[in-house]
């Protein structure tokens, strides 16, 4: 789970991004109260937080709420759980490099399907 610093400087970061911290607020469907709770580590933000705040950082959705839930499963003392994580981290590993490209892309402007090592020649 993060520590208050990184969590604060992920909520700062956001603040500058909305505009404000009512804003963030708003974006992250929760009171200000509850946000500034949470900045004074009052409060703990669970995975959904977390990940909206990445995401609002331009994080890719579906990894900055995977790194999230796999931050909480990871500090669990349940050994499913851990096992969960570490399923987790090996999927966002894979993904590393950015999201996983269309089949087609863009080249000089036209539309071109990408060169595919298919297991079944034909």
């Amino acid at each position: 789970m993060y520590i208050d610093e990184q969590l604060n400087n992920l909520i700062d970061e956001a603040i500058l991004i909305a505009g404000s911290q009512r804003k963030l607020a708003g974006l992250l469907d929760m009171e200000q109260a509850n946000l500034a709770k949470i900045k004074k580590g009052e409060r703990p933000a669970n995975w959904r937080v977390r990940g909206k705040l990445r995401a609002i950082l331009g994080e890719d959705p579906a990894q900055a709420f995977m790194a999230a839930m796999a931050e909480d499963l990871e500090a669990s003392e349940n050994t499913d759980e851990k096992k969960a994580a570490d399923g987790f981290k090996a999927m966002l590993a894979a993904f590393a490099g950015g999201q996983e490209k269309s089949p087609t892309e863009q080249v000089d402007g036209a539309q071109s399907w990408r060169k595919r090592r298919d297991s079944n020649p034909r």
